[in-house]
């Protein structure tokens, strides 16, 4: 039988040997799982239509992206894990296909998009990727110049991958899979790490694809808000994996908003009951005290600069957020604020003496960073031993090691994923996870590098409510976030870098009245401020602050 086959100009044609073409996709009273005790997804029946695109939104842990890995085949193999029911690819068993077939039809971003590159440079990345395809070596430097230029990144063909930021090396994940020329894309939370700006140029990038290209596709989200537009479905998992809504999404916004809030799940702000301006959480007065200072900081890598002149100050008691557009620095300036990257000038001061004469142990006890991949920083293979390693290295005895470890897990909801492998949890588990291996000690500064991403709602609002009640006790908090929400609702001041420099440092309120620079930096006001232009500037101010 063939499947399918491309004419010269790109325009898929679809051949079957029966009249009515079954559904791109369909899932038959489908379970999977990691262990035959416990199924991660359970009885799943849906199917996936041609040029369809499709929304799915679950809790964190709810079994999103061991999904999107199923439909592709490489679980439950990859993992050893098991599954039931039937998976079909335009009528085929999945498990009957040939071994990468698949996986060209249906290509996945991961929602690391680190784990799936193979080479050093952005263009043996995707040469690899079109060798594995048996292109013909004349047509592969034409098909890079253009996938490139497709997703706006053509001056970055001759970089090293692990030098770019997390949004490029997203894009760059996106370019290698659309070279596959697949029937189904998968996108796995895939502007978690794009600026405001590129995440909305991302997605009409993406609608332009799937029109072109004519392929389904399927996006896995925890925030919805630019996306329900572009989708015709929305399917929601439940915690326990199974299919809670399959509908339009203004049809699930507007009608069962009650489970949505029980799930956890991020209600677009239009369908929210809470008035705009009723969010504000009471915060901590800033402390006079200056923990940490910068003064004059510059940072180069090789002959490229980096960071230019960068000063600021960190005090007590507040919480500061880093913002600007993808490869402004920000990731940069968070690791050479820990001393994980050394400067090439200025001054960095930590509790009153140079950073450079604490010692390395000592300097972790006081100071606890949140790498933006969660996986590097973890060490152990069970979650409990994650969380009890930094106790043990300071020679907690027994009871103290168990009664903060089984507290710790109680609250980032880790419980059931004890003796678990780190690296087998959700990508918000990992989150979750990485973030509760700082907290084992009340540290004095706290760094977060994209701290809520792959939370869902109610996981979100737990980890900023724990951030307040840190800074309640006198600890710092300084943040890289995209999300200008988590600002505008949490910070006392937000830093925004450009071309590696500090362009604004001040109260979000602030920021937000700044249109040049919100435009020059990639960023967008928060909702609250672009949906009230019906009152009084002045007067909104008032009433938030």
């Amino acid at each position: 039988m063939l499947l399918e086959r491309r004419s010269k100009n790109n325009v898929k044609t679809v051949q079957h040997n029966f009249q009515n073409q079954p559904p791109l996709i369909e899932l038959k009273n489908f379970s999977f799982g990691y262990e035959k005790s416990e199924w991660t997804l359970n009885n799943l029946s849906f199917s996936i239509n041609d040029d369809e695109t499709i929304l799915l939104m679950g809790s964190s842990g709810s079994g999103k992206s061991s999904l999107a890995l199923c439909l592709n085949g490489l679980y439950p193999e990859a993992v050893e894990g098991y599954s039931k029911g039937s998976v079909l690819f335009m009528g085929h068993d999945i498990s009957e296909m040939k071994k990468g077939v698949l996986n060209q039809k249906i290509g996945i971003v991961f929602q690391d998009p680190e784990s799936q590159f193979c080479m050093i440079t952005v263009e043996d990345e995707l040469a690899f990727t079109l060798e594995n395809l048996s292109v013909p070596r004349e047509e592969i430097d034409c098909k890079i110049g253009n996938i490139l230029q497709t997703i706006g990144m053509e001056k970055y063909r001759h970089e090293k991958i692990h030098e770019l930021s997390g949004g490029q090396k997203q894009k760059i994940a996106l370019a290698a899979v659309l070279l596959m020329e697949p029937e189904l894309l998968i996108l796995d939370e895939p502007t978690a790490n794009l600026d405001p700006v590129s995440s909305l140029e991302f997605i009409q990038l993406i609608e332009r694809i799937q029109q072109e290209q004519n392929i389904s596709l399927l996006v896995i989200e925890h925030q919805a808000e630019d996306w329900q537009e572009a989708a015709s479905r929305l399917i929601v998992i439940d915690s326990k994996g199974e299919i809670l809504l399959d509908d339009k999404p203004e049809y699930i916004f507007t009608n069962h908003q009650e489970l949505l809030n029980e799930e956890g799940i991020f209600l677009p702000k239009e369908f929210q009951d809470t008035p705009a301006l009723a969010f504000t959480q009471p915060k901590p007065r800033v402390s006079s005290e200056k923990i940490l200072s910068l003064e004059n900081v510059s940072f180069s890598r090789k002959s490229k600069q980096i960071l230019n002149d960068i000063s600021m100050d960190i005090h007590r008691r507040e919480i500061i957020a880093i913002a600007g557009e993808n490869g402004a620095g920000k990731s940069t300036l968070l690791q050479i604020i820990s001393a994980l990257l050394p400067i090439n000038e200025g001054k960095i001061n930590f509790l009153g003496q140079p950073i450079s004469e604490w010692g390395e142990n000592d300097l972790r006890k006081r100071m606890g960073f949140v790498f933006q991949n969660p996986e590097h920083q973890f060490i152990t293979d069970t979650v409990y031993d994650e969380l009890a390693f930094g106790l043990r290295l300071n020679h907690a005895d027994d009871k103290k090691i168990n009664s903060t470890v089984s507290e710790l897990m109680h609250f980032f909801h880790l419980e059931k994923e004890k003796w678990k492998n780190p690296f087998s949890l959700s990508g918000g588990q990992k989150r979750r996870l990485s973030v509760a291996t700082m907290l084992d000690e009340t540290p004095d500064l706290l760094l977060f590098d994209e701290p809520t991403f792959g939370q869902d709602a109610k996981t979100s609002s737990e980890l900023m409510k724990k951030m307040i009640e840190l800074t309640e006790m006198g600890v710092a908090i300084v943040m890289v976030t995209h999300d200008m929400e988590l600002v505008d609702r949490y910070c006392d001041r937000v830093m925004v870098l450009n071309e590696g420099s500090i362009a604004f440092q001040g109260k979000p309120k602030s920021l937000w009245r700044n249109n040049e620079l919100l435009n020059r930096s990639r960023l967008r006001k928060p909702h609250r401020v672009r949906f009230r232009n019906d009152m009084d500037e002045e007067a909104v101010y008032d009433l938030l602050y």
